[in-house]
């Protein structure tokens, strides 16, 4: 086992990497290290890894393990598989591991269905030790397809150990932790398993990561009134708003900025400079909402998820749901969000928030 502690894997496309200090991976060409020059994107491979697009999602999905088809890939994600037939073994399904987003990569719990397993020393110098998790995930087909059976996968991964974190799981950081592998797969035909029937590739795949406010270096703007006026009149929402706190935020829609709209009353007041400041977003395709469509829309979301095998938390279901239909932002009417008062918007990315000035 200590073969897992020594080696290193490079980020983006998950092959070896030889012993030493290299610049480059030799299979795909990336740089090893991130540039010295610190350029960024929006989409830092450190975090997502090798990345495909699949039919299930807008954004690109980081591909964790198993088979790896790139830039694009052919995998049938669960649900979106519709041939009357099982995938062949020259086919490749898409198997989601159980996945949190963290900051720097993800995190897989205990309570998500991870089973800790064996250990093994880090052999990298310190006293670390490389712990394997497993868990089982089960593909499955269109209704109707694929003969209605559906594929279970065990999966199995390895993490340096944290100190007190183990009983509730790991954390799982691409590039420093070895790819994710398949160690069994069998068709099962209602309850009875399948060996006998040969299964396809699988490519196991981290859930999709939207892209909101901790993701991206940016600023809120600073504009004149008139400036305001005529740079929100470009989007849906047209009121003055304050914000209450500028940090990223757990919202009803996921990680956001809520902003509380403010009466014209209120606005003339902020424009004196009587109280407080006044802020502009620009959403050009908002989710607009008031309690109880709300309240229909999350199991809606939730439904559409499952059908998908997307079993994620509430938060990054209801993220992947509004990337999927191009919504980017949302505005609550009264009593439909939890921050009092009347109607209150939530900006996925600071640059759709416009601070008034002079």
């Amino acid at each position: 086992m200590n073969a897992h502690a020594i080696r290193r894997f490079c980020a983006f496309c998950g092959a070896d990497l030889p012993p030493g200090n290299p610049r480059f991976c030799i299979e795909c060409g990336q740089p090893v290290e991130p540039s010295p020059h610190g350029e960024s994107t929006d989409h830092p491979h450190a975090v997502t890894g090798p990345t495909v697009r699949l039919a299930n999602a807008r954004t690109e999905q980081a591909v964790i393990g198993g088979t790896v088809k790139l830039p694009s890939s052919g995998a049938a994600p669960p649900g979106l598989w519709f041939a009357p037939e099982l995938p062949d073994p020259d086919a490749i399904v898409a198997v989601y591991a159980p996945l949190r987003a963290i900051v720097g990569g993800w995190s897989g719990l205990i309570a998500h269905g991870w089973k800790k397993g064996s250990e093994a020393w880090a052999a990298d110098g310190t006293n670390r030790t490389l712990v394997r998790f497993t868990v089982e995930r089960m593909w499955f087909a269109a209704p109707g397809a694929a003969h209605s059976m559906r594929l279970l996968v065990q999966i199995s991964a390895w993490a340096h150990a944290d100190e007190g974190r183990t009983r509730r799981g790991f954390r799982y950081r691409i590039g420093a932790d070895p790819p994710m592998d398949v160690m069994a797969a069998w068709w099962v035909e209602g309850t009875a398993p399948r060996f006998d029937l040969p299964v396809p590739q699988i490519q196991i795949m981290a859930p999709p990561r939207i892209v909101r406010v901790s993701d991206v270096p940016e600023t809120v703007r600073r504009m004149s009134a008139k400036e305001a006026e005529t740079w929100a009149r470009q989007g849906e929402v047209h009121g003055w708003f304050r914000m209450p706190n500028s940090a990223q935020q757990r919202t009803p829609v996921g990680r956001g900025i809520p902003l509380l709209e403010v009466s014209p009353l209120g606005a003339w007041l902020r424009l004196g400079g009587a109280v407080g400041r006044l802020y502009r977003v620009q959403m050009f395709r908002p989710l607009v909402c008031d309690a109880p469509a709300w309240k229909r829309l999350k199991q809606r979301i939730v439904q559409e998820a499952t059908d998908l095998g997307l079993d994620m938390n509430t938060d990054a279901i209801i993220e992947w749901w509004l990337d999927r239909e191009g919504y980017d932002g949302a505005l609550f009417e009264r009593d439909a969000h939890p921050y009092g008062g009347g109607r209150a918007v939530i900006a996925f990315r600071r640059s759709q928030i416009a601070l008034i000035e002079g």
